[in-house]
């Protein structure tokens, strides 16, 4: 089959559109083109940008930060070891109270705080129970008077009788027999006699323990003092030392003399002595030190939390308060004590914030792989022992503002400066702040920057 082909003029192209065509397309590719190497060059320079970037932070990142520190020069001067322990306020001497005798408290006239001579009456027991005791036993202490009197008149009679037995046996007129019955008749009334005169003795011995027990019934002061503690109440029922240990009625205490009764660690009371100077700081007197002196060492340790890791050997130490005047001291007051233990002049000194141990500056780290001693008692000693074993370092300013780790020995201190025995020679100056800087941040040659003006924070606090 033929094909048949038939053409419509009016889709055919214009002469000249062709050609414009042409142009437009060249022009677009042209312009698209442009747009390319734009975007090229935005991301080019952006990435140039970013990586200047990462640069300057890989920079500042290995840039030393100078650490902010105070510091001090090493000087000389006098140190006064000091001893701290904290305690209770006490009397020099308190008595407790206990009655004698059991029974119920009818009449307590004082009452605590309040002041009592020696011999002034504290309370009083019932004391109808042992008047009792008393009335019988003087009734009995009669009784045995009135056989004592019988056997008087019996003996009376009874030497009569052997007296006249004697006569007429002299004269022959009394047989062997009747004069042998009236001597024994003699001799039994001197012993009913006897016997009489010790019944009477005991009961007047019964009568007086009796009346003693009820004198008793009455409690008097043993001493001058106040009522520093008072427990019984009116109506309450006690029990007296005679029986068991005795309810302890109310303290009596010397308020004249008072002790500072403190606890001393065993590792400082090695360092005390009868009569160092003490100042005492009393909680409930904040703006006054008392004077004292310590006049008696404990030789027996208290022990406190044995068996635990807790556990604590302490000493009792007195220190006799010399200067509390007017001052209302009351037992049980909380208090801190600075036992002065001696003294040292000239001596080359540096502040305690600037000594530190650094087991990573020179010291042997413990191995954590080692497994733990079951024994904590043990395990604490290997700890300290450790401990001990690392070196003391101060930092001492070097040039270019950088420090230098150098290992001292050192001697006594006080509540500021410790004395400096070996490794400086008195012309450095020491970093003694921040307490974190000196501590934990600052290495040997470590960048400073010194700020004595107040200034504790590091570094990169600052920067914060």
């Amino acid at each position: 089959m033929a094909t048949v082909i038939i053409e419509r003029p009016e889709l055919k192209p214009a002469p000249g559109a062709a050609s414009a065509k042409v142009g437009t397309t060249k022009t677009v590719v042209s312009q698209l083109k442009k747009r390319k190497q734009r975007r090229r060059n935005v991301l080019i320079v952006v990435a140039v940008i970013l990586i200047a970037l990462v640069g300057l932070v890989v920079v500042n990142s290995r840039k030393e930060k100078a650490t902010i520190v105070q510091t001090e020069k090493v000087s000389r001067r006098t140190i006064t070891e000091i001893v701290q322990a904290t305690g209770k306020i006490q009397p020099e001497v308190a008595v407790k109270v206990s009655p004698e005798i059991s029974g119920e408290v009818i009449s307590l006239p004082l009452k605590e705080g309040d002041r009592v001579k020696k011999g002034q009456v504290l309370a009083l027991i019932k004391p109808t129970t042992i008047q009792a005791q008393v009335e019988q036993a003087e009734a009995n202490l009669n009784s045995t008077k009135a056989r004592q009197e019988q056997a008087k008149a019996g003996l009376l009679n009874a030497k009569q009788e052997f007296n006249r037995a004697e006569e007429l046996s002299k004269k022959n007129l009394l047989s062997q027999s009747e004069l042998d019955a009236a001597t024994s008749k003699y001799q039994v009334a001197q012993a009913t006699l006897r016997g009489a005169q010790f019944d009477v003795s005991a009961a007047q011995s019964g009568v007086k323990q009796y009346q003693q027990a009820l004198d008793k019934t009455t409690v008097f002061s043993p001493m001058n003092g106040v009522i520093s503690s008072l427990i019984t109440q009116l109506g309450e029922k006690v029990v007296g030392t005679s029986q068991f240990t005795g309810t302890e009625m109310m303290t009596i205490s010397d308020l004249s003399l008072m002790n500072a009764e403190v606890d001393v660690d065993e590792n400082d009371v090695v360092n005390l002595k009868i009569g160092d100077k003490t100042h005492v700081s009393i909680d409930a007197f904040p703006d006054r030190i008392f004077e004292g002196t310590v006049i008696e060492i404990a030789n027996s340790a208290m022990l406190k939390g044995t068996g635990t890791q807790d556990q604590s050997t302490n000493f009792k130490v007195k220190v006799r308060l010399t200067d509390f005047g007017e001052a209302d001291l009351r037992p049980g007051m909380s208090c801190t004590a600075r036992m002065e233990t001696q003294t040292k002049e000239n001596v080359l000194a540096v502040p305690i914030n600037a000594v530190t141990r650094r087991e990573e500056i020179g010291g042997t780290k413990a191995d954590s792989t080692k497994p733990k001693d079951d024994n904590s008692k043990a395990s604490a000693a290997a700890a300290t022992a450790a401990a001990n074993e690392t070196p003391l370092l101060v930092f001492v300013v070097d040039k270019a503002n950088r420090v230098k780790a150098v290992q001292v020995k050192t001697g006594i201190s006080d509540n500021a400066y410790v004395e400096i025995v070996s490794g400086l020679d008195g012309t450095e100056e020491v970093v003694k702040g921040n307490y974190t800087a000196v501590s934990k941040e600052l290495q040997d040659k470590s960048l400073i920057q010194i700020d004595n003006k107040g200034g504790t924070k590091t570094g990169t606090d600052a920067k914060k």
